[in-house]
């Protein structure tokens, strides 16, 4: 019998949705026939926005070390004793410090044993950076913590988008796009579709950069001259990568049906058209770490925070996401092989199979 994943889940930006995210999840007993849940936060937030939203309380069992956990309950850890001022819609520097406050407590106990997997609610990025968070979000966050080559990869059951650049201004996009970098992130999506998505040959999409593809070098050269060598080069290493596409012809013919993953050169480019599709049911997965993250496809929702009106498809989805990767890892993978080092065993082809939660 597979024991049922440890997920560390943090509680965000305490001005959002998350807490009101975390009350709806975590009130349901059904979630404990996937998971041991802690939360990572203060019991203040989630009483406050309870008693606002006339939601279910949470019985919190406070861990301060391992033999605490209890499983078939909610548990937590304090990440801050400091007095809060809660301000629903409204971001503070407050609400960041408590949301990095959480990342670093979580890090540390991911490598203590005491959570093997992590749901970040979300955060808002300028109230995290003034609080101190040095990187542009979770993913670079957890890139950097677990020295990985970590990939955003965005998904429901009938798309995969990830990006060359991720969280980078659009400005700098172009200098930041290189046949080098542009074959490293092919490779990181092959290896990732491969491991987690049970995949053994995945069909990969590359999209171009510039309007109709560069239209012939008529609108810009780096589709023939740095995008296309890397497909070639990935194709040569055995990757089964095709394009580069022009990018609005490429989701308007619904072409992405075609293939097992799409890779675009940046953030717009490949989340607007996913999140037209996926939005309430979408998961943002951070692909190629030693753990599983996973986090809803959206952000903080300032307009309806503490409202009781927040969709929780995206964050059950990606909860049960942890869980399917989790099982997925244990059952393919020995002790003694890096969770990340796929071994070549005939699977069964993925989906996030979402249970019915609500």
């Amino acid at each position: 019998m597979i024991e049922k994943p440890k997920i560390g889940i943090t509680v965000g930006d305490f001005n959002g949705v998350g807490p009101e995210l975390i009350l709806k999840t975590l009130s349901n007993d059904l979630i404990f026939n996937y998971c041991t849940p802690i939360v990572y936060g203060t019991s203040y937030v989630f009483k406050f926005y309870a008693d606002l939203m006339e939601l279910p309380g949470l019985e919190f069992n406070v861990v301060k070390d391992i033999k605490d956990i209890k499983h078939g309950k909610v548990n937590l850890r304090i990440c801050s004793n400091e007095r809060i001022e809660i301000t629903p819609g409204k971001p503070s520097v407050q609400a960041g410090k408590l949301a990095y406050e959480a990342l670093q407590l979580i890090v540390s106990d991911i490598r203590e044993g005491i959570v093997e997997n992590i749901l970040t609610a979300p955060i808002d990025k300028k109230t995290t950076a003034q609080a101190g968070l040095p990187y542009n979000g979770h993913t670079e966050f957890f890139a950097n913590e677990f020295s990985s080559k970590a990939q955003m990869l965005l998904l429901n059951d009938k798309l995969r988008v990830a990006m060359v650049t991720g969280h980078t201004a659009l400005s700098e996009v172009p200098s930041k796009i290189n046949t080098a970098v542009v074959l490293e992130a092919i490779e990181v999506l092959h290896a990732n579709l491969r491991a987690d998505f049970g995949i053994i040959k995945p069909k990969i999409a590359v999209l171009g950069i510039n309007p109709h593809g560069g239209d012939n070098g008529l609108m810009g050269k780096e589709e023939a001259e740095l995008i296309a060598p890397a497909v070639r080069q990935a194709q040569d290493k055995g990757i089964l990568a095709i394009g580069p596409y022009a990018p609005d012809g490429f989701f308007g013919s619904s072409n992405a049906a075609n293939f097992d993953g799409v890779l675009g050169m940046y953030h717009d480019q490949v989340l607007i058209p996913f999140k037209q599709v996926a939005f309430a049911d979408g998961v943002n997965y951070t692909a190629g770490l030693p753990i599983v993250r996973t986090s809803p496809d959206h952000g903080t929702a300032y307009d309806i925070a503490g409202k009781g009106i927040a969709d929780t498809s995206s964050f059950i989805n990606a909860l049960y996401l942890i869980n399917k990767i989790h099982r997925n890892r244990i059952a393919y993978y020995d002790d003694s092989v890096s969770p990340l080092d796929f071994r070549d065993h005939k699977r069964e082809k993925f989906s996030i199979g979402i249970p019915d939660l609500r």
